[in-house]
Formats: C-alpha cells, structure tokens, sequence
C-alpha cells in the first residue's frame, strides 16, 4: 500500500519530525568500522504475526514533493514507513543529482522475513539536504524480546551481503513500538540490537 499526500503522512502515528544523522558521520575521525552479522540479535517476527498486505512498493520520489511509502500487515498495523521530504535532494547511481520535478522509481522490499531485513533499489541512489526517514515498526516482533533488547534497539544497514552491519543514529518510539532513523543511500538495513 502507498500513501504519497501529506494528510496520509500526519495521519502515520510514527513518522520521524526531526531529520537525525547516521551514526557514522558523528563524533569520531575514524570510519565505522561495523560489527559482523553474528554479533547482531535480529528482529523476527512473532509466530502470530499477521502477514503483510504486500512484501514489496513501488512509488516515485519527485524531487520538490513530500513522498510516503508504507507496508502495512493484514491487521492494517503499519509495519515500514519511508518518507521522502520535499526537500531532500537525490543523487541517481551515477552521481548525477535529480531537478526540481525529477522523479525516480524507488523500490522498497522485504529481502529476509526471517529477520525482517528491508531491501532498497535502485542500488547507488543517494540523498543528502533533508534525509529520507526509514521507520520500521517492532510490534509484531517476536514477543521474547526484552526490556534491555528494546531500549538497545536501532536501525543497522549493510552495504553488500556478507559486509559488516553500521548502527544508524536511530529513536526508539516505545509507545508506538517503532524504531526510526535516517537514510542517505540505499542499501538493506533491518532493526536489530
């Protein structure tokens, strides 16, 4: 399901208000160095989770309007949220920057429902000024997570399969049980802690 006007994105109960930094941009000179997917515990979904409506969206980012992509499971609770600002500027594969009026055919897709990993394409596709906002929803996560588990919560993203995985500067909503961050690029990224 995709939901692209702005009454849709005020009507999200979870979305990002405050554009936030990954976690590999601040504070230290040294690059990120990551941590192996073994040190990682995944998310994965509940026995009793309902399914989603649809493991896959396609939308079109505009450059210069606000865009909003969700996946919702069968029980209308909304699972992923992705929101494209009007002022986010984006940068195709190849470097170069879209328009004012440009669009671009993003693809957002569950890559592992086993650990709730969400993939991104085009591949290469970047963005800067206002960052996209990933929200990933942990209310349909396996009920053995734990009070320390949900308050160490964050987003990670991997550049390629079998690289090591970087924390996302990420929010915890407790309340809405989501956890958000920002993107620059795409890539797969998942909630993990």
């Amino acid at each position: 399901m995709v939901s692209i006007d702005k009454s849709a994105r005020r009507a999200a109960p979870f979305l990002v208000t405050a554009a936030l930094t990954l976690s590999a941009c601040g504070g230290s000179t040294s690059p990120d160095p990551g941590v192996p997917e073994s040190s990682l515990h995944f998310l994965s979904p509940n026995p009793g989770a309902p399914a989603l409506v649809s493991d896959t969206v396609r939308f079109y980012a505009v450059v210069g309007q606000d865009r909003l992509a969700s996946l919702y499971y069968r029980d209308s609770v909304q699972f992923l949220a992705f929101d494209v600002p009007a002022n986010t500027r984006i940068q195709q594969p190849d470097g170069t920057p879209l328009a004012d009026g440009d669009s671009v055919l993003i693809t957002v897709a569950l890559a592992d429902s086993s650990r709730l990993i969400v993939a991104f394409a085009p591949s290469g596709l970047t963005f800067s000024g206002q960052p996209a906002q990933l929200t990933l929803s942990f209310a349909d996560a396996d009920s053995s997570l734990s009070a320390n588990g949900k308050s160490s919560l964050a987003l990670w993203r991997q550049e390629q399969p079998g690289d090591r995985w970087h924390k996302v500067s990420s929010t915890v909503h407790q309340g809405a049980l989501t956890v958000s961050g920002s993107v620059d690029g795409f890539t797969v990224y998942a909630t993990a802690y």
